[in-house]
């Protein structure tokens, strides 16, 4: 692997990752901007407090003059201060602390998704597969209030009858339990399409590789074919994965936000209920950053792996 043939392929590739940080951060400004209201009239006092907070968080400045400013700050590294969700508090801090209860749960149902998927992809099992695939096409918010009704329901079913006695995890999801966070990753890796589209991209895969002449003559050498399946699957789960982080970031919004956990999800609903500009575009910034890494990392792997994409590039 020659460092030429990578080099425009890795600029390209960061290029993309700062535009889409940038990129993110705007979005998000002109959303909020665009939305009625600001964050003083969230206040109970606003009308007495309006000129001096205006001039203080500089909503009184132009909109194209923020925007510039939103940029400036984003390349030296500075998110601000929260307005009203913590007044003061460095946006970078509430990020940090959200983003650490949100990561496990984001990782843990990406690999629950794609180790669903390539299980079923590879055993062939196609009874199994169309019913879970059509579970997959129920929306995140949707499959998580189906579960926590029914398993509710069902509990409080058993406890008039005198089955069992009341759990500790008892009403969903009102009380913090693993139960609750079981339901929040199960939810996020099956539904909204995740476990569909994932199985759907391994079987042609396999299908495509299993057909393919250099097993073919791996098996007329009495050689194993797991490995050249593996060696060659392995770049299309990177470059799936990858896109999926997208996906389910943004049922991760949905899913904190109905079962109450106190992720980074929950944190931008609730700076986008309160107007707060910089926490929403903190939120927004390390989830742009996470996705644009995770697509970054995915691209440079394939690259390694496969040199076609090389010489493509």
């Amino acid at each position: 692997m020659s460092t030429r043939s990578l080099l425009r392929p890795v600029l390209v590739r960061l290029g993309a990752f700062l535009a889409t940080l940038v990129g993110a951060a705007l979005f998000v400004q002109l959303l909020l901007a665009a939305a009625p209201g600001s964050a003083i009239d969230t206040l109970p006092n606003a009308d007495v407090l309006r000129p001096v907070l205006e001039a203080e968080w500089g909503l009184d400045r132009p909109l194209p003059v923020r925007l510039a400013r939103t940029v400036v700050n984003l390349l030296q590294g500075d998110l601000g201060t929260s307005l009203t969700h913590r007044p003061g508090a460095p946006v970078a801090a509430l990020v940090a602390e959200a983003s650490a209860r949100s990561l496990p749960l984001l990782c843990g149902s990406l690999v629950l998704s794609l180790g669903a998927a390539l299980t079923l992809a590879w055993s062939g099992q196609a009874r199994l597969a169309r019913p879970l695939q059509a579970l997959s096409v129920v929306p995140a918010f949707l499959a998580a209030f189906m579960v926590v009704t029914g398993l509710n329901a069902l509990t409080w079913a058993g406890m008039e009858h005198g089955w069992w006695g009341r759990p500790g995890w008892f009403a969903l999801p009102d009380e913090p339990s693993a139960l609750r966070t079981a339901v929040a990753l199960v939810v996020l890796a099956t539904a909204s399409g995740n476990l569909a589209e994932l199985h759907q991209v391994f079987d042609h895969a396999l299908a495509r590789l299993r057909a393919a002449p250099f097993v073919d003559a791996a098996r007329a050498r009495g050689e194993a074919v797991l490995p050249h399946l593996v060696a060659n699957l392995a770049p299309a789960v990177l470059d799936v994965g990858a896109t999926r982080v997208a996906a389910l970031l943004s049922s991760l919004v949905v899913v904190e936000k109905l079962l109450l956990l106190p992720g980074a999800g929950s944190l931008l609903w609730s700076a986008c209920l309160a107007r707060d500009v910089p926490l929403a575009m903190g939120v927004a910034i390390v989830a742009a950053a996470l996705v644009a890494s995770v697509r970054l990392f995915a691209d440079l792997s394939r690259l390694a792996l496969d040199p076609r994409l090389r010489a493509a590039g």
